[in-house]
């Protein structure tokens, strides 16, 4: 079975590996010994629901790559789960207990400011860092060590890209985000992609602490944009969505946006209808066996259906698997060359991890909200975007 601990790392727990770690042969696990991988995530804070979906697709894909045993080469694979609470120093404290504790693989964090700051520990420390669903494009290309299981920011905008392309050109685009990693990566893909149509682009960042929107609504109606690209991430997105709706945006401009949760279908309502969305995943889009296997997986162990950040979930677990069976979960640069280059077949469809950068290249969806019989809503696929089309340019060449 596979077997999780949740909280801290006790001290006698992390003794005792550390001890086993130094006592275990070079480059191979002791027979029969359990392979330890780490994971910080956000159980606590604004991303709590996104952490909650991909370790949910955690726990299927894991299944699913290991078909069903929790073993990997003969070997248990236990993963140790801990809250950092969206707090950075809390994350790096939690990074480095796992590397005293003889961890060689660790993930997790959907928080882009914290990836940002992980990635580095990884090479100082020399371990396997792969990242949760984190989408700044500062995380691609960091360093050899580390690796993505999501999308970038980049591979959102170009698929944004040809809904502004087909709205006209010369028109005004305000990109809407918050200001940190996530959002300010969006402001520098959307601003070259968008440029690049003739649009004139603005953009308006807030403070991730922000609770009161209507100031931010205001200033944006001020703004007249023709068309507003919303970047956005948490719970404060429907505060944010009900202060833009009251002053008149949704009614005055269109509105791109990534599809969200399956929460937040109802609330934008009749608005939403007429959005135009990126969705980096759907259960509803892909059709494959994997996205098949995710979806009774869920249906089984939660009784509900996968939401937005399950597939990336369990796409990281196909990725911890394939390192471990080609490094023994203990030589890292062996388990890092299994991984570059590595394509696979995943829940959205065949992806591949570039060897030059990690970048992780993988299909994108435009799809529509449309209202049911029932009185809700659901995503109708418009379009499929290749991970050609979306592919982000080298970022970095860590070579051989």
């Amino acid at each position: 079975m596979w077997k999780v601990r949740r909280g801290a790392i006790p001290v006698a727990l992390a003794t005792a590996a550390f001890g086993l770690a130094l006592g275990a042969p070079s480059g191979a696990a002791r027979p029969g010994a359990p392979i330890k991988v780490g994971i910080v995530t956000e159980e606590t804070g604004i991303f709590s629901a996104y952490a909650q979906e991909w370790l949910q697709g955690v726990h299927v894909g894991m299944a699913y790559a290991t078909h069903g045993t929790g073993k990997v080469n003969g070997h248990k694979v236990n993963l140790s789960i801990v809250d950092d609470a969206d707090n950075p120093t809390t994350a790096a404290t939690d990074f480095k207990s796992f590397v005293g504790s003889g961890y060689k693989i660790i993930g997790g964090t959907v928080d882009s400011s914290i990836a940002t700051e992980l990635a580095p520990l990884a090479q100082q420390n020399k371990v396997l860092y792969i990242s949760g669903p984190a989408a700044a494009d500062q995380v691609t290309g960091a360093n050899r060590y580390t690796f993505r299981s999501g999308r970038q920011t980049y591979q959102d905008v170009q698929t944004a890209k040809s809904y502004v392309k087909q709205l006209g050109t010369g028109k005004t685009v305000l990109v809407l985000a918050q200001d940190f990693a996530f959002g300010q990566s969006y402001v520098t893909d959307a601003t070259s992609a968008f440029g690049s149509l003739g649009d004139t682009v603005k953009t308006l960042l807030v403070p991730l602490t922000t609770t009161d929107f209507t100031p931010v609504a205001l200033q944006v109606a001020a703004m007249h944009p023709d068309i507003v690209f919303l970047a956005w991430a948490g719970t404060t997105g429907a505060p944010l969505a009900q202060a833009l709706d009251q002053q008149g945006i949704f009614a005055s401009s269109k509105v791109i946006t990534g599809l969200a949760n399956i929460a937040t279908y109802q609330f934008y309502g009749a608005a939403g209808l007429k959005f135009y969305y990126l969705s980096l995943y759907n259960w509803q889009s892909a059709h494959n066996p994997v996205n098949a296997y995710l979806i009774k997986g869920m249906r089984a162990d939660y009784h509900q259906y996968p939401d937005l950040f399950a597939a990336d979930g369990f796409v990281w677990a196909q990725m911890v698997v394939h390192a471990i069976q080609t490094g023994q979960g203990t030589n890292v640069m062996k388990m890092i060359k299994g991984l570059e280059g590595w394509h696979f077949l995943a829940p959205k469809g065949p992806q591949m991890i570039r060897a030059s950068d990690h970048a992780m290249l993988q299909p994108m969806f435009q799809v529509q909200l449309v209202s049911t019989v029932t009185g809700t809503y659901q995503p109708v696929l418009l379009d499929t975007l290749s991970s050609a089309e979306t592919a982000p340019p080298v970022s970095a060449h860590f070579g051989s």
